[in-house]
């Protein structure tokens, strides 16, 4: 089986019966906190006239992490349905093969 696969085997057991659920919260709440960090260092850059390239770069940074947080949380409030889908007998068998 090839390694990519096996990776996306092994993240949706995880999903199922290990911490991964969790883990994703916890990500997308750092990722929140990051990225008010960020805006509110962006607040200051500009009140206090910084160089336009660290605001720039700063802003880049922010739409990346909203981006990338409702990527994630789109994902969590879809995974109840999808996991529905999933033939969990197949993946765990696959998974259990290439160890």
């Amino acid at each position: 089986m090839q390694n990519h696969t096996k990776q996306l085997l092994a993240r949706l057991d995880s999903l199922e019966k290990g911490d991964g659920l969790g883990r994703a919260k916890s990500v997308g709440r750092a990722l929140f906190i990051l990225g008010l960090l960020l805006a509110i260092f962006i607040g200051f850059a500009i009140a206090y006239g910084l160089h336009p390239g660290f605001i720039a770069v700063a802003g880049a940074a922010v739409g990346w992490i909203i981006a990338e947080r409702n990527a994630l949380r789109s994902r969590i409030s879809q995974w109840p349905i999808m996991r529905n889908y999933i033939d969990w007998q197949r993946v765990r068998q696959d998974l259990n093969r290439d160890i």
